[in-house]
């Protein structure tokens, strides 16, 4: 595999061919996972076992680099904004919206930055 393979051009990928094992699984639960060299997404579904407390099943993890984050990033939001305007806002149900983050102690102004910024994106998400 190239080493550059992140930054291969669209234009040069010829198709699509689906991997032997490929699967299609459903996600209602998602868990992230970051380090200094990827992003780890793990999938799962809430279930309702007969005991009556809800469980995550977690079926599948994907790594991909910060290069292919930021790219679906970008198509995730596009397709979620387009299906928005073809049928209406997305009401995100006030059960499962992301609680609020607590503002930084220190005068860490990294810290302080990204408060802000995941402070912004929760208020965006509940308007």
């Amino acid at each position: 595999m190239p080493e550059d393979q992140d930054n291969l051009p669209q234009s040069q990928i010829q198709g699509f061919v689906r991997h032997e094992n490929f699967e299609s699984w459903y996600a209602n639960n998602t868990q992230f996972h970051p380090s200094e060299y990827d992003l780890k997404l793990i999938f799962g579904e809430i279930d309702w076992p007969p005991n009556g407390i809800p469980v995550v099943q977690q079926h599948t993890a994907i790594s991909m680099s910060w290069v292919q984050a930021k790219l679906t990033l970008y198509y995730l939001a596009v397709q979620v904004r387009v299906y928005e305007i073809l049928h209406g806002t997305i009401k995100v149900p006030s059960n499962v919206m992301p609680s609020e983050t607590e503002p930084p102690t220190d005068d860490n102004p990294l810290a302080k930055q990204a408060y802000e910024f995941i402070k912004q994106k929760r208020e965006e998400l509940m308007k």
